[in-house]
């Protein structure tokens, strides 16, 4: 997982809810993202199911939220 932040006031996510706490995100906050999978995409699902690299849907969610897998990074 990789640490992004801290946001500034015009960061586009400002005020959204995060998934997993449901407190918006405000300036200064650390965020991470969470892949969920390929989505739609026609594409993306062809190479997911190829084992190759594809684009994923993701949710933004609060750093602290996070299992922060790599704490001792950023």
């Amino acid at each position: 997982m990789r640490r992004f932040g801290p946001k500034t006031a015009d960061h586009p996510s400002i005020g959204v809810e995060c998934q997993a706490c449901h407190q918006p995100f405000e300036v200064g906050d650390y965020t991470t993202l969470v892949p969920l999978g390929p989505g739609m995409r026609p594409d993306d699902r062809k190479r997911r199911d190829q084992g190759r690299p594809y684009t994923a849907v993701a949710l933004e969610i609060h750093w602290d939220c996070s299992t922060q897998d790599n704490a001792h990074e950023g």
